[in-house]
């Protein structure tokens, strides 16, 4: 029997959204089953209960629902955080699916992580121009917002999350995925529907339907109780004729507040953020992505909890239906989940920079990479920042799509493709967060394999894999580390119960290739010296001793010789 929603249809033939999601055709043959391995648990393999706090070797490849990555069985990640992804009409029932990939996934020990868009629709996905309508976030006008930035063949619009027919619909996907038997669920762009994309110059002019505008009333009676008439004329510049009232159901916009028109009457209804409409700071501004801890804006707040809700009924279906706990991530910063992964993008709010761009996280100068930068301070932000908003969860980052930095990254040399990940990705490592190593996009991008990196990302995820127990349950230590040479990034990392502590050292020294440096001098002062001192990198094989002293606690460490990055076990 079909599990479709009932909003949903599919077009003769299935049609399949391509342009700018596109999937090319996966290789016809899967790993051969001649490979499969035990379940063993001493060896970080699947047993049914995924641990996110075990993962330490994150992959990044997205198909479409019905194809396959075999690339994902040669480099054996932890989890894939996107395996495949719907983003089209193609995904509504489970004969859409290639589940029995999830089989193979699991006998090599790796976690299947399914998903899908939690914001973009199409025309196709809807019975009805109707419903399609019905569930399209609008501008203050309320009109439906087009989003024909994305390029697509067909209309393209963001779904109104604060619609619960909408939330259904999602949900009926999500539980598809769930009955083929994936360990969770990516929801990507979760909160993207405020932006009011490129007809609004993305200055917020989106959300704006009757939904929104019912609880955005309950929002403001709840934080304003006491609120006489002439309180909310005085604060707000309501007129008599459009006030909020507690006398009349939030969601008669005819005869309670209608937001819409007081900002028609304000002739604020094209930028309805403008610092001159005093309700915009009730309102909020939705940062793509983000729902920050301390906004308690009503359209974060909203969010915030429909996100609750959609997250809670997932995971007590997956527990009545599989008696498993179903994991759940996004793309970006988001409570509620079991591990964050972020999508790094030019844009994104994590960075002030005088162009607004944001953090760059694929450094390149003149088509090279830039290996001189660091990306520590990034990333200790992104750590603290996920700390805040979701707790103790793991943080994932990987190079989103279609973007600036995944194409500076596709087009870099082979050789600095691999020094991209020996750098930055053990920098993430090294601050406490997780590199999705990129195997495969939805858009055709050469794959690993294509570009030549399928074997090196077998190899030196290894060294991960081996001294995995280094990675769990890491936070930032508050001791300073002192390092005697420039062109070096270092930081101290706590593990939670163990008190274990790691120091970890990466190389700057960099000109269109690693500049290795030697007799590297580091010190740190700790509460007692540490009995034992062991070095281990992916850069050599095997454990040494290096040269150490320590008095009262004042480490000093001498480094022979620094490559790529390099780790101190202070045992």
């Amino acid at each position: 029997m079909s599990r479709r929603s009932p909003w949903a249809r599919r077009s003769s033939g299935a049609v399949v959204l391509a342009l700018a999601l596109a999937v090319q055709p996966a290789p016809a043959t899967a790993a051969p089953e001649s490979r499969t391995v035990p379940l063993d648990p001493a060896a970080g393999q699947n047993t049914g209960r995924a641990r996110p706090a075990d993962f330490t070797v994150y992959g990044f490849s997205q198909s479409d629902v019905d194809q396959e990555d075999p690339q994902v069985y040669e480099v054996v990640p932890d989890v894939t955080i996107r395996a495949i992804g719907k983003w089209s009409t193609n995904g509504d029932e489970a004969a859409d699916y290639n589940f029995a990939q999830i089989r193979r996934y699991h006998a090599r020990g790796i976690t299947f992580m399914g998903s899908g868009t939690a914001s973009v629709i199409f025309p196709h996905d809807f019975a009805s121009t109707e419903i399609f309508d019905d569930m399209s976030t609008r501008d203050a006008d309320n009109n439906p917002v087009p989003h024909d930035e994305f390029g697509f063949p067909v209309p393209a619009r963001r779904g109104n999350i604060f619609n619960p027919a909408y939330r259904t619909y999602l949900l009926d996907w999500a539980r598809i995925q769930i009955d083929g038997g994936v360990d969770g669920i990516n929801l990507d762009e979760v909160n993207a529907g405020f932006g009011g994309g490129q007809k609004y110059g993305f200055n917020g002019n989106e959300g704006f339907d009757d939904y929104a505008l019912s609880d955005f009333n309950h929002y403001l009676l709840a934080k304003y109780p006491g609120f006489t008439a002439a309180d909310w004329t005085s604060r707000f510049g309501m007129t008599a004729d459009n006030l909020v009232r507690s006398d009349v159901p939030a969601d008669d916009l005819s005869r309670n507040f209608n937001y819409r028109r007081y900002l028609r009457a304000n002739g604020w209804n094209l930028d309805p953020l403008t610092p001159a409409n005093p309700l915009a700071g009730e309102w909020g501004r939705v940062t793509a992505n983000r729902m920050y801890a301390d906004d308690h804006s009503f359209t974060v707040s909203y969010l915030r909890r429909y996100w609750k809700e959609m997250v809670d009924e997932l995971r007590a279906y997956a527990r009545r239906t599989t008696g498993r706990h179903l994991l759940i991530s996004s793309n970006g910063l988001l409570p509620y989940v079991d591990f964050n992964s972020v999508g790094m993008y030019p844009w994104n709010p994590d960075e002030q920079t005088p162009d607004y761009r944001g953090a760059d996280y694929v450094p390149v100068v003149d088509g090279h990479l830039d290996g001189a930068r660091s990306l520590q301070a990034n990333y200790r932000y992104l750590k603290e920042q996920s700390r805040a908003i979701a707790g103790d969860v793991p943080v994932a980052v990987f190079i989103d799509w279609p973007s600036d930095m995944m194409t500076d990254y596709l087009n870099l040399p082979l050789a600095e493709q691999k020094d991209y990940w020996q750098i930055f990705g053990a920098e993430a490592y090294a601050n406490g967060i997780f590199p999705a190593f990129h195997l495969k996009d939805t858009v055709g991008s050469p794959t690993a394999e294509e570009l030549g990196l399928l074997d090196f990302f077998r190899a030196y995820t290894g060294f991960y894999k081996q001294h995995r127990r280094l990675y769990r349950d890491n936070d930032l230590g508050s001791q300073s580390v002192r390092v005697g040479t420039g062109s070096v990034s270092a930081s101290l990392l706590v593990q939670r119960g163990s008190g274990a502590r790691t120091l970890h050292l990466v190389n700057h020294n960099y000109d269109r290739g690693i500049i290795p440096q030697t007799g590297v001098t580091v010190g740190i002062d700790l509460p007692s010296c540490p009995r034992r001192i062991a070095m281990v990198s992916p850069d050599f094989p095997g454990t040494r001793t290096p040269p150490s002293s320590c008095r009262h606690g004042r480490l000093s460490v001498t480094v022979d010789r620094l490559d790529y990055y390099t780790v101190l076990v202070l045992g």
